[in-house]
């Protein structure tokens, strides 16, 4: 019959959502992860400007694409959405959909796998000379890196030796101070002696005299004692 009063006769609760979610995260968050890695690539600049654009380009479009569906998906529930298996089938359906372009590209490739190998391959080979480029630039990395290991090797023998020849070169100047310094003194005592000898001369000269005069008085009084 016919009423003022409306019922409520959803059965929709929070374990539905929780369902909605754990499906979105699920079905969603390869492409939200690979779209920003894309993006992420396209900052490197070590890839060429074409590759970049279009690492940029087709991440923009996954990541809005993968937004748009969940938004898509959770307005749509919260519109018509009455009850725990209703959420559950219209967000299989939205999946479903999103899936269409990699059901086909699968189907086209299981027809003809030459339709498809243009494209993957062009992929393949683009990748294939990255990594070689890569490769290249860390191989001559690596030859710089040991040429100035070289370099630092050979200026640091080279100070090695200066400062052996330095020390050589101390060591000689010392040996030569010690050696004058040695000859020095000998010359001083050489030259002492020399002054000793000549002042003893003339002293043991005067004894001589002394001692032949005193010899020449004994013999005169013995002389005149026997006269």
């Amino acid at each position: 019959p016919d009423s003022d009063v409306c019922k409520d006769k959803a059965d929709l609760t929070d374990a539905g959502w929780v369902i909605f979610c754990l499906l979105m995260i699920a079905f969603l968050a390869k492409d939200m992860i690979s779209g920003t890695k894309l993006i992420y690539y396209s900052s490197k600049t070590g890839h060429r400007i074409g590759s970049r654009i279009r690492y940029f380009i087709g991440g923009v479009c996954l990541c809005s694409v993968t937004l748009f569906a969940l938004y898509v998906s959770t307005v749509y529930n919260s519109a018509i959405a009455t009850s725990n298996t209703a959420i559950i089938a219209n967000s299989v359906i939205v999946l479903f959909i999103m899936e269409i372009d990699e059901y086909t590209f699968s189907a086209v490739d299981a027809i003809n796998e030459k339709w498809t190998e243009h494209a993957a391959d062009r992929e393949v080979s683009e990748m294939k000379d990255e990594i070689a480029r890569q490769r290249a630039q860390i191989e001559s990395q690596q030859k710089e890196n040991d040429n100035q290991r070289k370099k630092r090797r050979i200026l640091r023998e080279a100070v090695e030796r200066m400062q052996e020849s330095q020390e050589a070169a101390i060591a000689t100047i010392a040996s030569d101070s010690e050696s004058a310094e040695y000859e020095d003194e000998d010359n001083t005592d050489a030259h002492q002696v020399e002054l000793v000898d000549q002042i003893t001369m003339p002293c043991e000269a005067e004894q001589n005299m002394q001692c032949t005069s005193s010899t020449s008085c004994s013999m005169a009084n013995v002389l005149l004692m026997k006269a």
